[in-house]
């Protein structure tokens, strides 16, 4: 045998001898990292964060210190040892888990140097380091050690849903859409999941809003994250209109009327602007909302770009076909695509070399949806995971 195989099994000693003897093992953190002249191997146990080492999605990996581990330089790292830190690291960095002890690793890759880091002091959880994980981690290997359970995976009935956005529909049928869109990432939505009528009753907002809270309100995972849906308690009256959704940072809010069964929607950079009409309803919006949050922060699987030239954004639109509501105006124009489990937002991003560029970030809950994107893949993707 020549080197670790992936997705085989081994047991530590017959891993760590593929690489040097036991004398040239140096053991760190209880055993989890074990640095050899050529190589460090992980062996991790896995289980739910944020006590235990996980997988966040297919392409990166969270190990989770133990315990009050001193084995670093830098201050910001020093539960890790320096040889898996990117100012240090100077050997492959080789990966294997298991979940929570329970015999041999599994040989899932390779990982890159962490250059992210997070200080925790919660019990179980001392500190957290990042790494990309390379190849992807398949999903199905994905469930069988980590639980990673994908869901709903009805591809065809999510493409039905948002094709009859190409139709006239009323307020009702484009809420139904946005139902389908939520049980397809999120699972059911429980009673508890949203507000009481209680909480509602004295506030003036439309139809849609007020659907969306009584519903799943408090699920705001499923409209917050990269931007935010804003609670019922801190919506804001501006100019006449009612501001509900906000950029991270609120470098553009977006607003609605105070009444109405499905009112237009209207955008803005700053305070001092003036209001400029969306081109979409407040429920389309909504599902906007929700394919946003879906792809940017709950696609286990995809691939990002800072810029990507128009022509080779075409020839994917080929394979992920535009979702039928007009775009936001955000950044200039922010375009939805989604077909066959694949989902994608894009962003006007200047020109360069004549060249009209765009800023692309593609997701999906597995990786087989995205093997189209493969031929499309080189360095100017600075996320991949497929």
């Amino acid at each position: 045998m020549d080197g670790l195989r992936l997705y085989e099994r081994y047991d530590r000693q017959e891993a760590v001898a593929l690489f040097g003897t036991g004398t040239e093992a140096r053991s760190r953190c209880d055993g989890q990292w074990v640095i050899l002249p050529e190589a460090v191997l992980g062996f991790a146990d896995l289980g739910e964060p944020p006590k235990a080492s996980h997988f966040t999605c297919g392409g990166e990996f969270c190990w989770v210190a133990r315990k009050r581990y001193r084995v670093g330089h830098d201050q910001h790292s020093r539960f890790v040892p320096p040889q898996l830190t990117s100012r240090h690291a100077d050997r492959p960095i080789h990966l294997l888990v298991r979940p929570s002890d329970s015999g041999r690793h599994l040989y899932v890759g390779e990982l890159s140097p962490a250059c992210r880091f997070k200080i925790r002091s919660d019990k179980g959880n001392h500190g957290e380091a990042y790494f990309s994980l390379s190849p992807a981690l398949p999903s199905d290997v994905w469930g069988e050690i980590g639980g990673y359970q994908p869901g709903d995976l009805d591809h065809a009935s999510i493409d039905s849903a948002l094709e009859r956005l190409r139709q006239p529909l009323d307020v009702e049928e484009r809420l139904w859409v946005l139902r389908r869109l939520v049980a397809y990432w999120h699972g059911p939505i429980r009673p508890e999941d949203g507000f009481r009528e209680d909480d509602l009753e004295k506030l003036k907002i439309p139809y849609p809003l007020r659907w969306w809270y009584r519903w799943a309100g408090r699920r705001r995972e499923v409209m917050s994250g990269q931007n935010h849906l804003l609670d019922p308690d801190r919506l804001m009256a501006k100019d006449d209109r009612l501001v509900f959704y906000g950029e991270n940072q609120w470098c553009y809010e977006w607003a609605t009327l105070f009444e109405g069964d499905d009112p237009p929607v209207y955008g803005r950079e700053d305070d001092g602007d003036p209001w400029e009409p969306e081109g979409i309803l407040l429920s389309e919006h909504l599902i906007l909302a929700c394919l946003f949050e879906a792809t940017t922060c709950h696609s286990r699987y995809g691939a990002a770009a800072s810029w990507l030239e128009e022509s080779i954004l075409n020839r994917i639109i080929d394979h992920i076909p535009p979702v039928p509501i007009n775009p936001w105006r955000w950044t200039g124009a922010t375009r939805f695509y989604a077909g066959g489990g694949a989902f994608m937002y894009t962003m006007t991003n200047g020109q360069m070399d004549g060249k009209q560029g765009y800023s692309v970030w593609i997701g999906a809950k597995t990786e087989h949806p995205l093997q189209f994107l493969k031929p499309f893949i080189d360095d100017r993707w600075e996320y991949v995971a497929i």
